[in-house]
């Protein structure tokens, strides 16, 4: 071989290795400016505004505003989280409802506490745990007798009402409910009865071994809550407006046999329910919608699942549900992260007429 046609193949393989070196060098400078973009992105939240159709909504209520937040998860959305209560502006509502994971596995409870110092006053705040919260209530010992345990109270402290028992708003004389869902959706008298057995048989022990008797406080205050739920049913109305909270939003199942409940034993329903946990997909792709979504027990998800029951407003079972796209990054996904999909603020205005 020649030594001019030599040099010119090496020159070749040089000028292709450089080139190679430069597209990938554009694309991992392309992936980086995406990633940056995207965290910016992140700290600021949009506001969606939907108008929710309830049958037989009294006049008085019509456009009667709830904020629907969920799934913080310990973010915060810029200093003392402006950027979200920028994003609110001066929108009126007439309560908030956080439906759980606002704290997360951190634990970290300062940005919740932070948001609800900023929220409107004189408004109220009811506030749910989600499955990746720390628990709402103590079952260990922890040196005194609180039950809550200290981000709820600190919660509550901060204006919010820990929702576990059916809470009751009067606006423009009609009434309107704030439910936990298993008002409805737990079986309340077998509930009671299983909560009196485990008190009888922690009160035939030691009650003051320190675990026994957190125990033992756990369960008079859930035989509470739920003997108060109970009591919370009879004192509904068929005028009234009830609005369920759940952080999981309820199955197929679970809302065919309310439905079935409420056509043969006459037994009053939600108007409305409202719940989380999804994150809108999370990690989403332009077009094609979240990239993966935990499988449902019933069915549904996986990967490129779409939105369908996932996010926004929908009716499952006759009963309007609004999921909510959420504003934090949530362990239930595999990757902590937020992509293509910026946190939202949802404001549900209730209506008699047909919304879209």
């Amino acid at each position: 071989m020649s030594q001019g046609r030599s040099h010119r193949l090496f020159s070749t393989r040089r000028r292709r290795r450089a080139g190679c070196l430069t597209v990938l060098g554009l694309l991992v400078a392309a992936l980086t400016l995406v990633l940056v973009l995207n965290g910016l992105s992140n700290r600021y939240a949009r506001l969606d505004t939907r108008g929710v159709t309830v049958l037989n909504l009294p006049r008085e209520l019509e456009g009667f505003a709830i904020l629907h937040l969920s799934d913080l998860n310990a973010a915060s959305l810029g200093s003392n989280q402006d950027n979200l209560i920028s994003a609110l502006g001066k929108e009126d509502y007439q309560a908030v409802v956080l439906s759980g994971d606002m704290v997360g596995t951190s634990g970290n409870a300062a940005p919740l506490l932070t948001l609800l110092g900023r929220l409107r006053p004189g408004v109220p705040i009811y506030l749910i745990a989600g499955d990746s919260d720390p628990p709402a209530l103590l079952q260990q010992p922890h040196g005194d007798a609180q039950v809550l345990a200290p981000w709820v109270q600190a919660a509550q402290d901060a204006g919010a009402i820990y929702l576990e028992t059916p809470q009751r708003l009067e606006y423009e004389g009609r009434t309107v409910w704030f439910c936990p869902g298993e008002t409805f959706l737990l079986d309340l008298p077998n509930a009671v009865f299983a909560l009196k057995e485990l008190i009888g048989q922690l009160t035939g022990g030691d009650q003051y071994a320190p675990e026994q008797a957190a125990q033992l406080r756990f369960a008079q205050h859930r035989l509470q809550g739920v003997e108060r739920s109970q009591e919370a049913l009879l004192e509904m109305k068929p005028e009234d407006i009830i609005v369920a909270v759940t952080h999981h939003p309820p199955d197929k199942g679970q809302l065919a046999e309310l439905a079935r409940l409420g056509r043969e034993a006459g037994q009053l329903t939600p108007s409305l329910f409202l719940s989380g946990q999804f994150n809108n997909g999370q990690a989403r792709l332009p077009g094609l919608g979240p990239v993966y979504i935990p499988p449902q027990p019933e069915g549904g998800g996986g990967f490129l699942p779409g939105d369908e029951g996932f996010t926004g407003l929908l009716i499952r079972q006759g009963f309007p549900l609004h999921i909510s796209p959420g504003l934090g990054t949530s362990g239930y996904y595999p990757l902590p992260l937020r992509l293509f999909n910026r946190p939202a603020a949802t404001l549900l205005r209730l209506s008699a007429r047909m919304t879209r």
